[in-house]
């Protein structure tokens, strides 16, 4: 059975570097140490679920929170529990139930590649390992053998494990080069045997859902500055799940700061090309800050979720509301229409929608020219409401400041509203005409008492 190409807008959360909503589990934190736990909880997480909702999130990848031997999880102990730190998998089952009773899916970090140097398969199962490889966290740690059916099968029990338990809706895995293929189509059979729409984004290796990294460098390079087109980005195929930052990168905001830009105005750019390519878009935890360690590395620090950039939260708000109620967006095919400058405008187009996102990253403001629109039709901007109307030479000219973007919706051209016009001259006719009335009789009163 093949998956469908899911279509979601997902909040990766590092969980214990998120919220503290729950301190007795506070077992051995030490906030001063950057390789101790530092609190953050699977409670923390059901707290800002109704935050996350008003981001328009549609899905919630948590970090690996199986027992491990470190906070971030990537160097698991036992696949078939909750790491204490956490929590246990009640409060698991209620993050899933709060989760979805807000539309909010819930998926879980996978690790299939890597296994801690005490996990018992190490001593126990000398078979079900190899040799220590580089693991996401650039670790040397034992490497899982997953041509053993064996291992396979345990993965596999593993998965519907964690799916009749706490009802979550399917899985982020990380794999290597090695991983049979064969295995990751099994996997997403079992899953989807236990839950007809769960899914699983795959990290390190092709698949048909995966996480793009090929695209995360280049839309880095070009976004972190203005000036820079963004046409190589459709020179290829645009599948998976696309990002510009995650927990095993350093930050985009980071990467823009060194070039000496403002981030708001880069991250603006960049979730509207997230929020309107196929596929699905990733913001890693603090996106909408947004935040920077000041390092070229991986920003493993408390979210700091008090510090939210208005600017930035309501701009996915209305991204989300977007590709939400638009059938283009969703399921539409893309093509790249027009160039202009560093400005790019490119068509989502399904069959009963037409929409055309236009993104200058030009330092000047620039202007489109499309063609093959047809006659009597109008772009209705949705980001900023304009409205672009056929020209005498039969195109459609859309117009954007430096730095800036939008999203128009084809659509018949509804010509002025003449009945509204007509209104509003009547209403502030009768204003004008109310106020020189008005300012007649006082005179006429001041005059009286004069005599």
């Amino acid at each position: 059975m093949a998956e469908e190409q899911t279509e979601e807008g997902i909040y990766y959360i590092l969980v214990d570097r998120f919220v503290n909503g729950d301190s007795s589990n506070d077992i051995e934190i030490n906030i001063d140490d950057p390789s101790a736990y530092h609190g953050g909880d699977l409670q923390g997480v059901i707290d800002k679920i109704p935050y996350l909702s008003e981001l328009g999130i549609t899905t919630i990848n948590l970090s690996p929170i199986m027992t491990a031997a470190s906070y971030h999880g990537f160097d698991p102990l036992d696949g078939q529990s909750v790491d204490p730190q956490f929590g246990n998998i009640a409060v698991l089952q209620n993050l899933v139930a709060e989760a979805n009773e807000n539309d909010i899916k819930v998926i879980l970090d996978f690790v299939l590649s890597h296994v801690d140097n005490e996990h018992l398969w190490v001593n126990e199962q000398s078979d079900w390992v190899s040799q220590p490889s580089v693991n996401q966290l650039n670790e040397e740690l034992p490497t899982v053998n997953l041509q053993n059916e064996d291992v396979q099968q345990y993965f596999l029990e593993t998965a519907v494990y964690w799916m009749n338990s706490t009802g979550i809706d399917g899985f982020h895995v990380y794999v290597d080069e090695q991983t049979p293929q064969s295995f990751i189509d099994e996997l997403r059979q079992r899953i989807q045997a236990e839950k007809e729409d769960a899914f699983l984004i795959v990290d390190g290796m092709e698949d048909e859902n995966n996480i793009d990294h090929d695209f995360r460098k280049e839309a880095v390079d070009i976004l972190k500055q203005p000036g820079v087109s963004l046409e190589p980005l459709f020179s290829h195929e645009i599948t998976g799940v696309h990002y510009m930052e995650s927990v095993l990168t350093s930050r985009f905001t980071h990467e823009t700061v060194k070039e000496g830009y403002h981030p708001v105005t880069r991250w603006k750019l960049a979730s509207t090309l997230l929020y309107t390519l196929p596929g699905s878009s990733l913001f890693y935890q603090g996106v909408e800050v947004p935040m920077d360690n000041g390092v070229d590395e991986p920003d493993h620090r408390m979210a700091e979720l008090n510090k939210e950039d208005e600017e930035i939260a309501q701009h996915l708000e209305k991204l989300a509301a977007i590709r939400q109620d638009s059938s283009a967006l969703q399921n539409g095919e893309m093509d790249l229409v027009a160039q202009a400058g560093a400005m790019s405008v490119y068509k989502r187009s399904a069959e009963d929608q037409t929409m055309y996102i236009a993104i200058n990253n030009d330092t000047e403001t620039q202007t489109a020219s499309l063609d093959g629109i047809g006659e009597d039709m109008q772009l209705r901007g949705l980001l900023e409401d304009n409205i672009v109307r056929q020209q005498n030479d039969g195109t459609y000219r859309v117009i954007l400041e430096r730095e800036t973007s939008n999203i128009f919706v084809l659509e018949e051209d509804r010509g002025f509203n003449w009945f509204f016009i007509a209104m509003m001259v009547v209403i502030l006719g009768g204003f004008v005409a109310f106020i020189v009335a008005v300012s007649v009789k006082n005179r006429r009163m001041q005059a009286k008492s004069k005599n």
